[in-house]
């Protein structure tokens, strides 16, 4: 038995929505963020493709719980799922307190402390709000009893977990042993270049968003980025577009 993994795109994210990422050997299926709830016909059929079903996927990893990136969780009857301790309890306690505000332009400010300085108009904060109350269903995140937590359970081997904070407080992203080293990159990485035009949320933090992008450019790996197509990391400017659109949370 090997422990490499092959690794395949089964969605290329979009501005709008995750990379869903299948890694594979010969005793597991592991889905690498299962995309937005939109994307749950496109799921399906890119592994019907590879004559997978969604019960022949035994473990699914979130790397972080944006709900673009964890909203078909649920699908995968028999899969743990691993994720973040503290990034479910910060997720879970931000959206709580959005929904339950009536100025969730000031709520979010204890979540997003840089929220300000990207100087949205607070209808545009409360647009995403009533998005997000559309899209953020903690039931499609899976049973509670398969929930398992990276800081104390263990990955397959060939699947290492690589802290890279920033997007959010907690997010990590996923080395794969392959052939030839591939990072699954998450938001840590939103796409090959750096000033793309992801709608996804601000950084947590600025300046930790930059320095892990600018750390994993270093590796000399393959990139499977948060949204966009696959590519070969090279050193870049370190002028990484900390996005700062915001269309979805």
């Amino acid at each position: 038995m090997s422990d490499l993994w092959s690794v395949e795109t089964l969605i290329v994210g979009s501005p709008y929505s995750s990379t869903c990422t299948l890694v594979a050997n010969d005793r597991h299926r592991v889905i690498i963020d299962s995309g937005l709830s939109l994307d749950q016909s496109a799921l399906e059929q890119a592994l019907h493709a590879r004559r997978l079903d969604l019960s022949d996927v035994d473990i699914v990893i979130n790397t972080h719980l944006h709900l673009d990136h964890c909203g078909n969780n649920s699908l995968f009857p028999r899969a743990e799922v691993f994720m973040s301790r503290r990034e479910m309890q910060w997720t879970s306690a931000f959206y709580a307190a959005l929904f339950a505000s009536r100025t969730p332009e000031q709520a979010a400010e204890e979540f997003y402390p840089e929220l300000r300085s990207y100087e949205f108009a607070p209808r545009t904060i409360r647009n995403v709000v009533r998005l997000a109350r559309l899209f953020w269903k903690p039931d499609r995140l899976g049973d509670a009893s398969r929930r398992r937590w990276i800081e104390t359970d263990e990955l397959p081997r060939g699947l290492e977990v690589r802290p890279s904070p920033g997007h959010t407080p907690f997010h990590v992203s996923i080395q794969v042993a392959a052939p030839a080293l591939v990072i699954v990159a998450g938001d840590a990485v939103l796409a090959e270049q750096p000033h793309a035009k992801v709608r996804t949320m601000i950084p947590y933090s600025r300046a930790a968003f930059l320095a892990t992008r600018a750390a994993l450019m270093l590796e000399a790996a393959t990139i499977v980025p948060g949204h966009g197509p696959t590519f070969s990391a090279h050193p870049d400017s370190n002028s990484n577009g900390a996005n700062g659109g915001t269309r979805h949370a």
